[in-house]
């Protein structure tokens, strides 16, 4: 067994402290040829007149983020620092912003330096996730709020506009800046390093840059709550078989026709997420005449992701939902039809539970691990025309192409004797054998307890501390993915100016996407000798609990001898793999939960290599329900006229139509007959489907300069954004438990079902307006108005589904997630945005500065919750502010930043598809902080603190009393030192 410790990962320290190495021995050949000439001038004062500039001089609404120094934008991540801006929200993953949005809706184009971008993480989906990406090969990004005709990739709410350096950005002759960071987190108490590396060097004709950044970050989280997604949740009727339960009167509330709240299983767990990343950013330019400039840009991540959770947990194994005994509940008013059948009412009151007896049939440990390898690259080359006459142009490539790959591994462990669920005398080539000789008999009696801060368990037995318990009881290799993807653009763009007072856009684009997604399991072969196939019958779940007899299909492979099938998965002691073995302590902010021994989920690094160790001849075999191939093509053209005039109020205005051809090609798998021992459905056969559809998208934006200072913008636009494609191309995904109840059958227990090649885009009309005060260079106020019109959209619900077990037959209904259009609803809001430095202060007070925003943007899917109140769309939150309070002298600067947001809707129809039942995450706050001191006018050392108050995320059902599950994100802490000549 092994134990955590702090540790420094010596060959990344070394490639890391190499950048400074170099940086260092460059600085000194300038310094000895005496060739050093300038210093960028840099800072959050500079990053924020930078911001300032870009929204003054854009002809539509935009916001910005400047870096703050050459490899240094203001937060740790691009999505980190993307919330910063008025009406950007965000999610965490490990902690890091990850996934955004824009006013509340996730539909967000991504451009790099004006561009489509395609990531290894966004492969299949409309919503950027940048954790692959290093923040530090970036400039900055603008946020456009409104759209023009000109800017042919635009998102539903906004587009976000990646910006990388370029040499001729940069001073004439060599520029270089380099640095080193260790980070560490106070929950994954792991030392790591970071580093990133910028050379340029141009002259009045040539240029070239090549920028580098790695990092290999160790990052903490923790979960507490139910048991698997919200989906693992029942409301059993009273009546039923309740434990202790002599009247049918469960909630003691006088009467026996309520339905109660119910969970599948209760957990806690850590998880270790482990990314290792490297970025390059490569440009070219070359002024070929005095009229024509060549740009050529290559653009390159890749990630690779370990996600290792350890944990216990309390469950039923899908006997029953009446498994438990509700200590401390309440009525909630809400009345749910409970009847099958459409011409019945049955309505009944829903009762909500947060104290928890559990009749507990299965105490277990459990590890996972999740490996995704994700790599992109886009390559952009562009011509582009300017001699200072009346006609400028511009014909531009763009070439990309990614890749993900997600494999995982499972491991159940458990801690009872097998009799809980009929397993004690499993029939093997030998005989009979009990897997669990060393385990817990009955059902212990555990508490779990929702009512505080924060989950706390009691009564889970000692056992957990003895090893010799412990057993494999099933391990599988299961919902991994390939997604590939490949673009390929070509654009012309040209303006004419007729005027001073009038100018002409035009431009077309072609592009060409194609997408595919292959999901599967690894199976592994049993008993080739005594198999009906000869070769061994192939199982997806190794268990102690999946006998080889068929499942009732027919035809199926069926393993065995005169003395019964023999089952899958026999005695495997947990203590049989030694070293890896270790003891999971460390639950975040759960309670009562003891030490329990588990596999270290590091050894399923692997996972392939891990399962032929135990299991030789794993074998790939497809899921078709979450396989498919979607390509995207569009022709695009835009006309756009540019004006301005006025001698009072002069104004500027840029009026156009943007014209868009989508052609879809999808491809789906018609999922077949079930197959035996977990595996997925057969494909049987594809289903082909070709749609097109035609937009045109007008779009409106007038500024009026009102003084010197203050400028009014109106702006109106229609916008069209595609579909995450697996709304397309998915098919459903049926999940399975086996159930000794039913004599090991394995029994329908939900399905997903994902796509729909007939679902329309996202499509909506955005009305848009802005007040903006110029107070000077470094202070700004800023006041902005939206109302949006959701036409069409696409949201994810449950709705229940009466499917077939695995042998065929159907015997229930389960829910089915599914994605359902939307009727359109509407999103408006206010934006409210100050950036100030006060240099008209005296003395020490001059330094400082605010950066602060505030968003309110209530919205209305049109649908309505289970009291009858308007639903939000999901994701977004009504209310969020940001504010950065900022110092800097002459060498010291520091930041504290603070991040709201208020509550928001994860997922509807919750809880068996109740209409109207949502998933809410309650409001969170992050408070990050910097330091930075200028040794030299060359070198500066500096602190970051992520998370300084150890923020938690909550999810409910509803009722904030009736929690479901928390997320706990660790402090991080960077200190580094920066180089820059």
């Amino acid at each position: 067994m092994r134990t955590r410790s702090v540790r420094w990962r010596r060959g990344s320290w070394v490639a890391a402290s190499s950048v400074v190495l170099f940086a260092n021995t460059g600085l000194a050949q300038e310094q000895s040829a005496g060739e050093l000439e300038e210093v960028v001038v840099t800072g959050v004062r500079a990053a924020q007149q930078a911001a300032i500039d870009i929204k003054r001089d854009s002809l539509q609404i935009v916001d910005a983020i400047s870096a703050e120094d050459i490899g240094k934008l203001p937060d740790v991540t691009i999505s980190d620092s993307l919330q910063r801006i008025p009406g950007i929200q965000i999610r965490r993953d490990a902690g890091e912003g990850s996934q955004i949005s824009v006013r509340g809706l996730p539909q967000v184009s991504t451009l790099l330096n004006g561009e489509q971008f395609l990531g290894a993480n966004s492969i299949t989906t409309v919503q950027p996730n940048f954790t692959d990406v290093p923040s530090q090969l970036f400039a900055g990004a603008n946020v456009y709020k409104t759209a023009t005709s000109s800017l042919i990739s635009s998102g539903l709410t906004g587009t976000v506009d990646l910006r990388t350096r370029r040499p001729f950005d940069l001073p004439q002759g060599l520029t270089a800046s380099a640095a080193v960071e260790g980070t560490y987190g106070d929950g994954a108490e792991e030392l790591d390093p970071q580093g990133n590396l910028l050379v340029a060097w141009n002259n009045d004709r040539f240029g070239a840059l090549v920028s580098v950044a790695y990092s290999n970050v160790n990052l903490a989280n923790y979960y507490s709550g139910m048991q698997g997604d919200q989906g693992w949740s029942g409301r059993p009727n009273e009546g039923g078989n309740w434990p202790g339960d002599a009247n049918g009167d469960v909630n003691g509330d006088g009467d026996a026709d309520d339905v109660i709240v119910s969970y599948q299983g209760h957990t806690a767990f850590n998880r270790f997420t482990e990314r290792d990343r490297i970025g390059l950013n490569a440009s070219f330019q070359a002024r070929i005449t005095d009229a024509v400039q060549l740009t050529a840009d290559a653009f390159y991540t890749d990630q690779e992701q370990y996600v290792r959770t350890a944990g216990m947990a309390a469950e039923d194994k899908w006997q029953r939902w009446e498994w438990f005994t509700p200590l401390s509940s309440r009525g909630s008013g809400a009345m749910v039809d409970v009847s099958n059948d459409p011409a019945v009412v049955d309505l009944r009151e829903l009762v909500l539970v947060d104290q928890f007896l559990l009749d507990t049939r299965r105490l277990k440990s459990f590890s996972q691990v999740a490996r995704t390898d994700a790599k992109s690259q886009n390559f952009n080359l562009e011509l582009s025309f300017d001699n200072g006459g009346k006609f400028t142009g511009s014909a531009r490539a763009i070439l990309a192409d990614a890749e993900q790959n997600i494999v995982n591994s499972y491991a159940d462990i458990d801690l009872s004797n097998g009799s809980q669920w009929g397993i004690q005398n499993n029939y093997y080539p030998g005989g009979t054998q009990n897997p669990y000789p060393n385990g817990y008999a009955g059902f212990p009696q555990i508490t779990v307890d929702y009512r505080g801060e924060h989950v706390r368990f009691s009564g889970i037995p000692d056992i957990v501390n003895n090893l010799d318990a412990y057993s494999i009881g099933a391990l599988s290799s299961e919902n991994n993915s390939d997604r590939e993807a490949d673009m390929a653009a070509f654009r012309l763009d040209g303006s004419y100016e007729f005027t001073e007072k009038f100018a002409l856009d035009a431009g077309v684009r072609y592009s060409e996407r194609e997408t595919t997604q292959l999901g599967y399991d690894y199976l592994a072969p049993f008993y080739s000798g005594a198999a009906s196939n000869g070769s061994g019958c192939l199982v997806k779940w190794k268990a102690t609990d999946v006998i080889l007899s068929g499942g009732g299909i027919d035809g199926a492979c069926t393993a065995g001898d005169a003395g019964g099938f023999y089952t899958a998965l026999g005695r495997m002691p947990l203590s049989s793999f030694g070293n890896n073995v270790i003891r999971v302590t460390d639950y975040g902010d759960a309670q009562g939960v003891p030490p329990v021994y588990v596999l270290d989920p590091e050894a399923m690094d692997d996972p392939l290599a891990f399962h032929n160790g135990l299991f030789p001849g794993n074998v790939k075999v497809k899921n078709p329900g979450n396989s498919f191939g979607v390509d995207v093509d569009q022709t695009t053209a835009y006309l756009q006229g540019r004006l301005n005039g006025g001698d009072d109020v002069p104004y500027s205005a840029n009026i156009g139509l943007r014209m868009v051809k989508t052609k879809l090609n999808v491809v789906q798998n018609n999922v077949g007959a079930p197959q035996p021992y977990g595996a997925a459905n057969a494909d049987a056969g594809d289903v082909v489907t070709d749609r097109e559809f035609n937009d045109y998208l007008p779009s409106l934006n007038f500024t009026f300069d009102l003084s010197d200072s203050v400028k009014l913008r109106m702006g109106y636009s229609k916008t069209m954004t595609l579909l995450d494609l697996e709304q397309w191309g998915g098919a459903l995904t049926p999940s399975y438990a086996i159930s000794n109840a039913e004599g090991g059958r394995f029994v329908i227990v939900g399905a997903n079902s994902n796509g729909n090649p007939e679902l329309d885009p996202w499509r909506s009309k955005n009305f848009d307006g802005s007040i903006e005060w110029y107070v000077n260079d470094q202070t700004m106020l800023a006041a902005a108005l939206f109302h949006i019109e959701v036409d069409s959209f696409i949201e994810r619900g449950t709705v229940p589904m009466a499917l077939p077990d695995q042998d065929g037959v159907v015997r229930r209904s389960v829910n089915v997630l599914t994605n359902v259009q939307g009727e359109g609803g509407t999103l408006e809001g206010v934006e409210l945005s100050a950036k100030h430095a006060f240099s008209e202060l005296p003395g020490i007070w001059s330094n400082f500065g605010v950066d602060a925003n505030y968003t309110y943007s209530p919205s209305d899917s049109g649908r309505t919750d289970i009291g009858g109140g308007k639903l939000p769309f999901p994701s977004n939150s009504k209310h969020q502010t940001n504010f950065v309070l900022w110092f800097e002298s002459d060498r010291l600067q520091a930041r504290i930043a603070h991040n709201y947001r208020s509550k928001r809707a994860e997922a509807f129809n919750q809880i068996w598809g109740t209409e109207g039942l949502t998933v809410y995450q309650s409001s969170t706050s992050y408070i990050d902080a910097s330091v930075s001191y200028d040794i030299t006018p060359s070198f500066t050392a500096y602190l970051q603190g992520l998370n300084l108050t150890n923020e938690y995320e909550n999810y409910y059902f509803q009722w904030e009393s009736q929690k479901a599950y928390q997320f706990g994100y660790e402090r991080r802490f960077i200190a580094g030192v920066r180089g820059r000549f």
